[in-house]
């Protein structure tokens, strides 16, 4: 049966969801790599980069995908910048090679700037961060200025009627309908393309019980 976790507990684990760390980041970002895998693995697919493509990932987590990513797109070079220290060493280790080669570099971020130059990446994607975002509207403009005039924006996250469901999301999570987040997409500058919606059974950070998640892809542009 599933352990019944307490308020406590589920503080904790929302801080561990927003910015892993210590022992049990270690523990979360395995789960969020497992649990959030097919998540991603849409993203990837939606955002459809080329391997010429200059990519920036917000919130890779541990990474734990990146190898895949690089190895179907034989020249993309990666960027990842996550606000966890911990995350940022995990994706190292996990990537040595691909770092080494200079095809992945992944840095500590802020959660408010990227330091990159205006124009710099062809696509940028993100998974499950905009709940954590400290000043949406502002990072949203700052998503459209390091990416390319004609460039791809990708955000995947799942809407407030099911995330409202999981305990946890009471603590430090800014919670999105579809409409909200598409707003908050052509408030900060960008064209949106199209909208995937897919379903997904997977298993709970919250004592671990099975629930049906919908996953919410918006694919937007910068205009030219």
């Amino acid at each position: 049966m599933p352990e019944k976790l307490n308020e406590s507990d589920l503080k904790e684990l929302a801080g561990q969801l927003g910015c892993p760390n210590g022992e049990k980041g270690i523990k979360t970002a395995n789960n969020m790599a497992v649990n959030n895998g097919h998540m991603i693995s849409l993203s990837i697919s939606a955002m459809n980069a080329g391997s010429n493509d200059v990519v920036l990932e917000i919130g890779p987590g541990n990474g734990a995908h990146v190898g895949d990513l690089l190895a179907t797109n034989k020249h993309l070079l990666y960027y990842g910048v996550d606000i966890s220290p911990l995350m940022i060493s995990e994706a190292n280790k996990l990537n040595q090679i691909a770092v080494s080669a200079g095809r992945a570099d992944f840095s500590l971020s802020d959660g408010e700037k990227l330091n990159f130059a205006d124009d710099f990446f062809s696509r940028v994607f993100t998974v499950n961060t905009l709940y954590f975002w400290k000043d949406p509207l502002a990072y949203t403009r700052e998503i459209l200025r390091v990416l390319r005039p004609g460039g791809t924006f990708t955000l995947t996250f799942a809407v407030r009627d099911f995330m409202k469901t999981l305990p946890f999301t009471k603590y430090d999570f800014q919670l999105y309908s579809l409409a909200e987040a598409e707003s908050l997409s052509r408030k900060g500058g960008f064209e949106i393309r199209r909208v995937d919606i897919h379903q997904e059974t997977v298993r709970s950070n919250a004592a671990g019980m099975r629930v049906e998640r919908e996953i919410t892809i918006i694919t937007a542009i910068r205009p030219l």
